[in-house]
C-alpha cells in the first residue's frame, strides 16, 4: 500500500510538474522541497519495489553523453550542473521501476487532474494569470504554461482510447478537449483532429470523441467572454472554423521556426562538442531560447548525443507503428511527445517527456514478450503472422 501511494505521488509530481507550480504560487522553498522530494521518492520506490527492472541502457548512455559533453564548455555553477546531472540520472534509472508498474489508466487519471485545473483556471479564476505574471489570456492550470498544458491535453486524448470504461473515457475526452481549447493552442487543435481521425479510421465506434469535441467548441464560441482570452490566439482558434483573411494571418503569426533559425549559426560553429550546458535553454546573447529539444541537444552537446537520441525515437516509432492495430494509443502518446520536443527545451528539467518515453519503451517491451509467449503456446500463430 505504501509503495502504491509513493508511485502515485511520483506520477503526480512529475507528470504535472508540481515543483514549478509551487515556485510560482508559493516561494522557492516549497518548490525546491518538492523537487528534492521527487528524487527521494524515486530512489525509495526503486530500492523497495522488487523485482528490479533493468533500466533502459540507451537512455542512460544518452544521459551520460549529453551531460559529459555539454559540461566541457560550461562555465557556470559546477554544483548546479552536477546536481541536475544527478537528478536527471535518478529519473532515467528509477522511473523505469515506476513506469513498469504503472498502467495507461494511472497516467490518464493523473493527467485528468491537470485538465480539470485548466478549466478551473479559465472559467473560475481567469485573472490569476495576470496577478502571478503568467501568460495572460491563455490558461494552463497546474501546468502554468499554456503550451505545456496543451501537450498534457493531447496526451490525455491519446490515452483516452486505452480506457475501457466508456463513461470515464467520454468524460476524459470532454475535459481534455475543453481544457485544450482554453489553452488556445493551435497545435492542440491540429493534433486533436489527427488523433481522432486515426482513431475513427481504426473503428467507427470512436466517432463519439469528435462529437464531444464539437459540442465543446460550440459551447466555448457561444458562451465564452472573449475579453478573458488573448485576442490574436482566440481569433486564430476561431479561424479554423470560419472563412476570411484573418485565418492566414493569425496562423502564421509567432511561428517557432523564426526562433530556431537564430541558433543555426551557433550549431554550425560547434557541431562536435556543442556550446555548453544551458547555452540553448536560457535566454542569452539576445537570444530567446531554442524552444526545440532536438536543436538544444545538438547545440549544447554536439551531434553524437543527438544521433543516439534520434536512434531511440526511431526504434520507438518503428515498434509503435507495428503495434498500432492492437495498441494505437502507444503511437499516439509517442507522436505527442515527439511533437512536444519540437516546441520546448525543458527535456532535462521537466521530466514528463522522458518519463513517457520510458513508459512507451516498456510497453513495447511488454508487448514483445507477450507476443513471444503466445507464439510458444500456439506455434501456428507465428506462421499466420
Amino acid at each position: 500500500m505504501v509503495l502504491k501511494v509513493v508511485r502515485y505521488s511520483i506520477l503526480f509530481l512529475v507528470l504535472l510538474n508540481i515543483p514549478a507550480f509551487l515556485l510560482v504560487y508559493t516561494s522557492p522553498g516549497p518548490a525546491a522541497a518538492a523537487s528534492y522530494l521527487t528524487s527521494l521518492l524515486l530512489l525509495f520506490y526503486f530500492y523497495f519495489k522488487k523485482p528490479w527492472q533493468q533500466p533502459i541502457i540507451p537512455l542512460i548512455v544518452f544521459t551520460i553523453l549529453y551531460f559529459t559533453i555539454s559540461g566541457l564548455n560550461y562555465n557556470g555553477d559546477s554544483v548546479y550542473y552536477l546536481k541536475e546531472f544527478i537528478r536527471f540520472s535518478i529519473t532515467v534509472i528509477c522511473m523505469t521501476q515506476v513506469m513498469y508498474n504503472s498502467k495507461f489508466s494511472d497516467i490518464y487519471y493523473i493527467l485528468l487532474i491537470g485538465g480539470v485545473s485548466i478549466i478551473i483556471n479559465g472559467i473560475i479564476f481567469p485573472q490569476t494569470n495576470a496577478i502571478y505574471g503568467l501568460v495572460n489570456g491563455r490558461f494552463g492550470g497546474i501546468l502554468l504554461n499554456p503550451n505545456t498544458a496543451g501537450i498534457t491535453c493531447m496526451l490525455g486524448m491519446a490515452l483516452s482510447y486505452s480506457i475501457k470504461n466508456t463513461w470515464w473515457r467520454m468524460i476524459g475526452q470532454g475535459i481534455f478537449t475543453f481544457a485544450g481549447i482554453l489553452t488556445l493552442s493551435r497545435t492542440f487543435i491540429v493534433v486533436w483532429f489527427l488523433i481522432n481521425f486515426l482513431a475513427v479510421l481504426k473503428s467507427k465506434k470512436n466517432l463519439i470523441a469528435p462529437v464531444i469535441g464539437s459540442i465543446a467548441l460550440i459551447l466555448l464560441f457561444t458562451f465564452a467572454d472573449n475579453k478573458n482570452f488573448a485576442t490574436d490566439r482566440f481569433d486564430a482558434l476561431t479561424s479554423f472554423f470560419t472563412e476570411g483573411e484573418i485565418k492566414s494571418k493569425t496562423l502564421g503569426h509567432d511561428t517557432r521556426d523564426q526562433s530556431w533559425s537564430l541558433y543555426y549559426e551557433l550549431i554550425y560553429d560547434k557541431p562536435f562538442f556543442g556550446n555548453g550546458f544551458l547555452s540553448f535553454q536560457r535566454p542569452s546573447r539576445g537570444l530567446p531560447g531554442a524552444h526545440n529539444s532536438y536543436l538544444m541537444i545538438i547545440g549544447e552537446s554536439g551531434f553524437l548525443p543527438l544521433l543516439l537520441f534520434l536512434g531511440i525515437l526511431v526504434y520507438l516509432l518503428k515498434n509503435s507503428i507495428a503495434l498500432y492495430r492492437k495498441k494505437p494509443y502507444i503511437l499516439f502518446v509517442l507522436l505527442v511527445v515527439m511533437l512536444n520536443l519540437m516546441a520546448s527545451h525543458t527535456f532535462f528539467f521537466y521530466y514528463q517527456s522522458v518519463s513517457l518515453l520510458i513508459f512507451v519503451f516498456l510497453e513495447i517491451k511488454k508487448s514483445k514478450l507477450s507476443f513471444k509467449k503466445e507464439n510458444k503456446l500456439n506455434p501456428h500463430l507465428q506462421q499466420q503472422t
